[in-house]
């Protein structure tokens, strides 16, 4: 028997093994913990105690919900049970449960705190409390970062923690710990999103008013992700309200935009529905500037619920174009349609949950001269990818063991054109992908152990890949104390994102399986990190990574900077180390954050450049950002709110020109008295410089004004505070440097009804 299938074999039988023996393991107590106005709450405490008549007696045994706002209990013995469910800023709800032969299910819904309730105070978590690569993200941490907007947004929170690099203040990507944009994978409930980030760096298909939380793995993730080798962003968009019709109406400098919630069936089932467009292009005209830059967003989101399962539709589009250089010839653009449905379930006759999805994703990108492009007229380059997506998992508690397994199938088609007018080229992949997964999550006293395994299927090569993952966390004083976490794992992506980083102006993305000769990517993970609070609200965490990246595609280098069709094959390598401090007293919020990081890419097989017969096979590319550090300040004094970010950048390289020459076609006699050929730059090694050092303060203020059955929500701040000239890139064919954006205030205002 081959070592493939004895593996896959063993894995059924485990699984087969793990879900027969399911009746020795006890008994489980689960449900959702919800609010009417918000729907699932992420990050709430559930706990339950046996109880010998009125006497609560034994251990406590808890858990905490998911994003999806669902808990499960396991190990529970037949008899009454006393359970309680907690979450800051809500009343507590108690009730007693009589567990039976059965799984029982208790979805309490928890209400705003009255002035005689029992409230949590302060929740646990927060930017300083990562736990092996993993940062939960609830709504209420995105407002603490300053954005030009009464509310917050993921991207702009995103790029306020370690190791999470972007190469400006535009451009729609970020680069987590050595990753680029096309190695992430971001899920909204439950369907990919391939471009959902703004074109205006403060800005993503994902603000405030609709997140109801998020997981963000800068590495480490487990065997249910796959397809990805850089970090995943999972986002589980907020429920409308069940209970009463809510509108909000909101204006600034930046983005207008409205949003509207209420019940379809009152007490059951919800809508919530945004549209955002961008202003900034037209109000820059106005006053006799040229930002040449514009986005727009929609959503629709259908929800319902019972007390043992929710289910949701959802619809979401995106658009961006302009030009990140107003002096560059070229434009571009892209939009983004999802369209996705999930429900998650605790079914009566199924002790467990189970959780199916089904998405379509579509992204049209491309770019151009800005001339005919902008008027819809022509595209240089193109590229067009729709992926279809369907998943299942269930988890369930076996004690106090968990059990995840699951699997997902997807075709993606890509289609793409390329080139120049000499190395023109259109092209498309059918790619058929599915993967399998299970893994345990196994405590052992304070530590807990999670191995997991997925087997992939490769594409091309019709055969399938094991990608074993394991994450570890030790809590020596239990949940409230320290904790020490580790990760590490083999991750695969057959669809790859072709960019030529030699281009820093443009956010072109091809999309299409690995070029012809390569492998899909494999990358190898390993971290580890601590977590500590140290009492009055003070909280430090580090953690440390390294990670390889094997079947990269990057360009070959030339003298002319155009897009390539002929990669070479590279390895990237990154290690770096992270700090986090965070620290909240009642109002009063501070958190400070220093990343160290080394990327480099080698050249597996040849070399990036030859010059002077020299061979060129190793470079740090565009994102190789060494030192990183931020601060933030939020306090709040009564009706108003006061904040402020600091963030400093060491300088990302860039590449320096060795001299300009003319060319002449290769074909022909030329005139060249009237036609000379063309210039080009004749380039050094790849990224032989360093930009300056990039350093900015962005500070708001806001309020919120009671108008009778309606609020006024006014904020106001500055970008840029004082007014540094941070560079975006140097274009080395006019000898000239592009800044970021300069002092920006603004003034924003919300009405929305209470």
């Amino acid at each position: 028997m081959s070592r493939g299938l004895a593996t896959r074999c063993l894995l059924a039988a485990l699984t087969t093994l793990l879900v027969g023996a399911a009746p020795v393991w006890g008994q489980s107590a689960r449900g959702f913990v919800t609010a009417a106005e918000r729907g699932p709450l992420a990050g709430a405490n559930v706990a339950m105690q046996r109880l010998d008549g009125a006497t609560p007696v034994g251990p406590l045994r808890g858990s905490v919900t998911d994003a999806q706002g669902f808990y499960e209990v396991g190990g529970l013995a037949p008899g009454r049970w006393a359970a309680r469910a907690t979450y800051v800023g809500y009343a507590a709800a108690f009730d007693t449960l009589a567990i039976g032969d059965g799984p029982t299910t208790w979805s309490p819904e928890l209400a705003p705190a009255g002035a005689l309730d029992e409230v949590v105070v302060q929740a646990a978590g927060g930017a300083a409390d990562v736990s092996g690569g993993l940062q939960k993200i609830r709504p209420a941490d995105l407002g603490r970062i300053p954005s030009p907007d009464v509310a917050g947004d993921l991207a702009v929170y995103l790029q306020s923690l370690p190791g999470v690099v972007t190469v400006g203040d535009r451009g729609g990507g970020l680069f987590v710990r050595g990753g680029t944009p096309s190695q992430n994978l971001v899920l909204v409930d439950g369907a990919p999103v391939f471009q959902p980030f703004h074109a205006i760096g403060f800005f993503s298909a994902f603000p405030e008013d609709l997140v109801g939380a998020a997981d963000f793995y800068a590495g480490g993730y487990g065997a249910q992700y796959t397809g990805r080798v850089s970090s995943v962003l999972d986002v589980t968009l907020r429920e409308g309200s069940t209970e009463r019709l809510q509108a909000s109406a909101t204006a600034g400098p930046f983005v207008v935009s409205a949003q509207g919630e209420g019940p379809l069936v009152k007490g059951t089932s919800s809508w919530i529905a945004s549209v955002r467009t961008s202003v900034v292009e037209p109000l820059a005209d106005a006053v006799g500037a040229d930002v040449p830059l514009q986005f727009s967003d929609g959503l629709v989101k259908i929800s319902t619920a019972s007390a043992a399962s929710r289910c949701s539709a959802m619809g979401l589009a995106t658009a961006d174009r302009g030009r990140l250089d107003p002096e560059s010839d070229d434009a571009f653009e892209w939009q983004n349609v999802v369209v996705g449905g999930r429900c998650i379930s605790a079914p009566s006759g199924l002790d467990g949950r189970v959780d199916v999805a089904a998405s379509v994703s579509h992204l049209d990108s491309g770019i151009g001269p800005a001339a005919s492009f902008l008027r819809g007229e022509s595209r240089e380059r193109a590229s067009r990818l729709t992926e279809g997506r369907f998943s299942a998992e269930l988890t369930r508690s076996l004690g106090a063991v968990r059990l995840r397994f699951g699997g997902r199938g997807s075709l993606a088609v890509t289609k793409y054109r390329l080139g120049d007018a000499t190395t023109a080229r259109e092209d498309g992949d059918f790619l058929l992908g599915g993967a399998v997964h299970a893994g345990l999550e196994v405590p052992f006293g304070p530590l807990t152990v999670t191995p997991s395994v997925a087997l992939v299927l490769k594409p091309y090569s019709e055969s399938f890949g094991l990608e074993p993952r394991v994450r570890a966390s030790l809590m020596p004083a239990g949940p409230r104390g320290p904790e020490l976490s580790a990760a590490a794992g083999l991750y695969r992506q057959s669809l790859v994102g072709l960019t030529d980083e030699r281009d820093a102006a443009s956010p072109f993305i091809a999309w299409t399986g690995p070029p012809e000769g390569f492998e899909e990517q494999t990358a190898l993970h390993a971290l580890a990190g601590a977590t500590v609070p140290l009492g009055r609200g003070l909280r430090v965490g580090v953690e440390g990574y390294a990670r390889r990246i094997d079947g990269l595609p990057i360009p070959i280098w030339s003298a002319r900077t155009q897009f390539t069709l002929i990669p070479t094959e590279a390895r990237s390598t990154s290690v770096g180390a992270d700090a986090r401090v965070e620290w909240q007293a009642g109002p009063a919020y501070t958190y400070v954050s220093y990343a160290y990081g080394v990327t480099e890419y080698t050249a597996v097989d040849g070399a990036f450049l030859v010059r002077g017969g020299q061979a060129y096979s190793a470079y740090h590319p565009a994102h190789d950002r060494r030192h990183q550090l931020q601060a933030a300040v939020q306090v709040g004094l009564g009706r108003f709110e006061v904040g402020g970010r600091w963030q400093f950048g060491s300088g990302l390289p860039y590449t320096r020109p060795y001299g300009f020459d003319v060319t002449v076609p290769p074909f022909g006699l030329p005139e060249v008295t009237t036609d000379p050929g063309y210039p080009r730059v004749v380039f050094e090694r790849p990224f032989n410089g360093r930009l300056p050092a990039y350093h900015r303060l962005d500070v708001s203020a806001g309020t919120d004004v009671p108008l009778g059955r309606a609020a006024l929500d006014v904020r106001a701040g500055a970008i840029n505070t004082y007014n540094r000239d941070n560079v975006f890139y140097y274009d080395v064919f006019r000898g000239r440097r592009v800044n970021q954006l300069p002092i920006v205030p603004y003034v924003s205002a919300r009405l929305r009804t209470r």
